[in-house]
């Protein structure tokens, strides 16, 4: 059952802030919708009042709908509002496409995390007055600085201390920053081409990417430099995705169309190269991790949460560490049921293929060695349910 504050609205609230990484997917999302909404950032007394003791804990974005309902997850956003305004639609109907788009959403927002984090947190002191001002429009509604500070410590010194369990440490973060340099080559390449990952219109692929790439890395001053000065046609795009409507400017005479037979841009198959090389063996260990979870219950049922702490709900529940080589660096990490949630739905589409969708998908699986990766099968569902993770 969705939950709802009992209040209606002339316009959605965006409950977010230009800081957060999810935020900036529901953001880009709407506006490139073409759906009139008012964000409000999470500092304003009524989301601590009344949305988070809904919800059940703090996260953001939330959206709340003209009709007081709730929705956390920001690809649960997408999916309702894909299919109650059909209009100017953003996710792809042709088979492969539309499982590449699904697949590309979930490398964007989940694998890239450590990514983000690390140089958001790593870089702190560089960053610190930016940052301060940042958390303080997340979290405070003063306004002044002192006091903003004084709100936002705590909070700033957990994200400060959660690198680690995303695998960031001395000894992992040069494989980090040469992983990250790659990416920023073949985007670079990709968007020198096309406005878009799947061509000349946005879909949950670009909207994925904008969850680390918007809001930690082209946002924040040590970060944004590096893109900036690396990546400067990765940087437009990110403005593109926060300007309203389809056509772009630089890409005037591409229609507003994802490719045609539903192809691919060639510029797209380093991504994907990049990503299963870089990140398959940490999907994988988390898959594995998973399935280990679930065989070593005795009398697993439906409706199991899944939690870090038993008696405490969270945004992230984390079910146990494992480890995995890239780039020369052994990572230890956490598994994620929030990121296992967001493959599930790669997974559903990939599963969901057949004829020549199916055969045109396998061929880009074995092109850029995504094969093991698009096979991979978690032993049990995950639902979302009330703003909970559990078992189907």
């Amino acid at each position: 059952m969705a939950k709802n504050t009992g209040k209606t609205h002339d316009l959605p609230i965006l409950w977010g802030a230009p800081g957060s990484g999810f935020s900036g997917r529901t953001r880009s999302y709407l506006l490139k919708k073409g759906i009139p909404f008012q964000q409000i950032f999470p500092g304003h007394p009524r989301f601590q009042q009344e949305i988070i003791p809904l919800i059940g804990y703090f996260v953001m974005p939330v959206m709340e709908l003209t009709d007081g309902t709730l929705i956390q997850d920001s690809t649960d956003t997408l999916i309702h509002f894909e299919k109650c305004t059909p209009e100017n639609p953003l996710v792809p109907t042709s088979p492969q496409q539309r499982a590449i788009a699904w697949l590309l959403a979930f490398f964007g927002s989940e694998m890239l995390f450590k990514i983000g984090m690390h140089y958001r947190w790593t870089y702190l002191e560089n960053d610190r007055p930016f940052a301060e001002a940042t958390f303080g429009h997340f979290f405070s509604h003063h306004r002044d600085m002192d006091l903003q500070r004084k709100d936002i410590g705590p909070i700033m010194a957990f994200f400060d201390g959660f690198l680690e369990n995303l695998g960031v440490t001395e000894a992992t973060i040069p494989a980090i920053e040469e992983s990250y340099f790659v990416l920023l080559e073949a985007l670079n390449d990709h968007f020198l081409q096309c406005p878009y990952l799947l061509g000349g219109r946005p879909s949950p692929a670009d909207f994925g990417l904008m969850v680390l790439m918007y809001a930690h890395l082209a946002r924040d001053p040590h970060s944004s430099h590096i893109m900036k000065l690396r990546a400067p046609q990765v940087y437009r795009w990110t403005e593109r995705m926060l300007e309203p409507g389809i056509v772009d400017g630089e890409f005037s005479d591409l229609p507003p169309q994802y490719m045609a037979d539903d192809a691919l841009p060639d510029t797209l198959l380093p991504v994907l190269q990049y990503f299963f090389e870089d990140n398959g063996p940490e999907i994988l260990g988390m898959v594995e991790t998973f399935n280990a979870w679930c065989d070593a219950q005795t009398d697993l049922k439906s409706g199991t949460p899944l939690r870090t702490d038993p008696e405490t709900l969270s945004a992230h529940p984390m079910l146990g560490w494992f480890s995995y080589e890239s780039r020369g660096a052994t990572f230890h990490r956490q598994t994620f049921a929030s990121a296992l949630y967001c493959f599930q739905r790669a997974l559903d589409e990939i599963s969901a293929l057949e004829g020549e969708g199916r055969e045109r998908f396998l061929s880009t699986m074995t092109r850029t060695g995504g094969a093991r990766v698009a096979g991979a099968e978690l032993r049990r569902r995950i639902c979302l349910e009330n703003d909970e993770y559990t078992i189907a």
